[in-house]
């Protein structure tokens, strides 16, 4: 029978304390999917068809790496458009991805034709529903997750055809992201919420909206202004997964867009943070008074070598977590990573402990 350890209770104090700049050392908090099921030694489509599964893999992974809250990432990007209809591509190896090859939609406007959604019944949305329902019988928060519009959008029409559309018909982008944003996302927002009986904030992740892919003027219209209008339909948003400020001649106007979507806490991502450095990220998260969510990069991670993680894991913290409000984030840890390699940057974090009578300070043992 799965139940939370110790361990983890303490974990998931530490990661609260983290964000407010209080812990008592750096927490560490990983984006892990099938690598757990890699671990557990169970398949791929198991793992992302079987609620009960999935949680086993991620649990036990969480308490092999020492993890301080529970990775519970399955394949977010997938679940509305798999559900109007979008065919999925399985490898072993691999998350499940949308054929983009072979779009749901045809053209811009050819989501007048898709079919309505049962909601909490199609594709694996009941896959998602179990999941949060066994967490909350673990006596943990369940975790109100949707596809960012723009994302959502690319998967149904392909990210060239809609880029294009960006470009010669904006107006048929918007009415499409309108239709996904009241009759698809809004909707599964409130489904899980219902069903869990828990108002909890819902994180939308919108990888395909970031820079250079679009202009930051763009992230605002066709990204962030429908996270907006699904915080005044539902309310509880928080906007994640943007990239790229290392591609932009300014790069506090994306930080701006993302302090505007979660105004508590900011992701920022390598290869963005090396390229900047960890420095400014954590000047501007000062200014701002939020908290810094500061990732890895996944190639990195499972290419190693041990030496070069844990060098940047201490650059990360020594740069980024220096006045605390800061998790040190393994982002997207792949499927053949070794273990040793995600062993090596909770090492790190470990080294670093807060002084309490310098504030929120973290220094090497």
């Amino acid at each position: 029978m799965l139940e939370m350890s110790p361990r983890m209770q303490e974990g998931l104090h530490r990661i609260k304390e983290g964000t407010a700049g209080v812990a008592d050392r750096v927490p560490v908090y990983a984006q892990m999917s099938h690598h757990s099921a890699r671990l557990a030694g169970q398949s791929t489509l198991q793992f992302f068809t079987d609620a009960k599964t999935f949680l086993e893999c991620q649990l036990a992974a969480d308490e092999f790496y020492s993890i301080d809250a529970p990775t519970i990432h399955y394949d977010t990007y997938n679940i509305e458009s798999e559900a109007l209809g979008a065919k999925l591509m399985w490898e072993e190896k691999e998350i499940p991805s949308v054929d983009t090859q072979s779009p749901l939609l045809g053209s811009v406007d050819a989501w007048r034709s898709l079919r309505p959604i049962k909601m909490g019944w199609a594709g694996r949305m009941p896959y998602v529903l179990e999941i949060n329902r066994r967490l909350l019988d673990l006596g943990l928060s369940p975790k109100i997750r949707f596809t960012g519009l723009f994302t959502l959008a690319a998967n149904l029409l392909g990210l060239a055809n809609l880029i294009l559309a960006v470009v010669t018909a904006p107006d048929k982008v918007h009415r499409l992201l309108g239709f996904l944003t009241e009759e698809v996302v809004a909707p599964w927002i409130i489904c899980q919420r219902t069903d869990c009986g828990r108002n909890e904030v819902a994180t939308g992740s919108d990888a395909m909206a970031s820079p250079p892919l679009l202009s930051v003027e763009l992230v605002r219209e066709f990204c962030l202004n429908y996270i907006k209008r699904l915080e005044e339909q539902v309310g509880g948003i928080r906007l994640a997964g943007l990239w790229g400020e290392s591609s932009l001649s300014d790069p506090r106007q994306l930080l701006d867009i993302k302090r505007e979507g979660s105004p508590a806490v900011i992701q920022v991502l390598d290869p963005d943070v090396t390229a900047l450095g960890p420095a400014f990220f954590r000047r501007y998260a000062d200014q701002a008074g939020v908290a810094l969510f500061m990732g890895l990069d996944a190639y990195l991670i499972c290419k190693g070598p041990v030496s070069e993680i844990k060098a940047r894991a201490r650059r990360f913290i020594e740069e980024g977590g220096i006045t605390g409000r800061f998790i040190l984030l393994i982002n997207d840890i792949p499927y053949d990573t070794p273990s040793e390699h995600v062993h090596a940057v909770v090492s790190v974090a470990r080294e670093y402990q807060r002084d309490s009578e310098r504030g929120c300070y973290f220094t090497v043992n």
